[in-house]
């Protein structure tokens, strides 16, 4: 009796953990339902660019978390409003009525949350050229490692003003959505 008392308390965080993900799932379901909707009354750059406004001030955390959280929101608004000629033409989206589509036709396929459903919305980068050298380990760390130093003092400089934490929930973020497990 004892050890079946243990194992059902064992069981329950993992239980509430699957209700809450569940929960997750039908709130970001939800938040890109809305935009959506609210899509349909944009109707012009400046239209878009209020509504950004208006959810950025609302939005708690960093500087970097809100711009991060808009920059979402802006990608989905701009397919969806047919306001974004390179968007538009990447997805080639003529009306705002056919940019909603695609964007509904994304959230159908599983792009949920505002992160991944704005992941799938991008335009994918063109990579490297072609003549760029492999990188080796030889060469990158010394290159990776300045690198991340110069970022690093920048994020801290008065002009930013992000902590170590700031920096590694951005970090965290890019890569998520760089191998789309966000």
């Amino acid at each position: 009796m004892k050890a079946e008392n243990i194992q059902s308390n064992a069981s329950a965080p993992l239980l509430a953990g699957r209700a809450f993900g569940t929960f997750h799932s039908e709130q970001d379901l939800a938040i890109v339902n809305r935009l959506l909707k609210d899509a349909k009354g944009l109707h012009t750059a400046h239209d878009l660019k209020d509504y950004c406004t208006g959810y950025k001030e609302t939005l708690t955390g960093s500087s970097a978390s809100k711009d991060s959280q808009t920059y979402m929101v802006r990608t989905i608004l701009k397919v969806a409003t047919g306001l974004d000629a390179k968007l538009c033409d990447y997805h080639k989206v003529k009306t705002p009525a056919a940019g909603q589509k695609v964007v509904q036709k994304q959230i159908d396929k599983g792009n949920k949350g505002l992160n991944s459903l704005s992941a799938a919305l991008r335009i994918p980068s063109a990579g490297k050229a072609e003549k760029d050298p492999e990188p080796t380990a030889e060469n990158v760390n010394g290159t990776a490692k300045e690198w991340w130093e110069e970022c690093r003092k920048l994020a801290h400089s008065d002009k930013y003003g992000m902590t170590n934490t700031d920096i590694g929930v951005f970090i965290e973020t890019l890569y998520m959505e760089m191998t789309g497990k966000l």
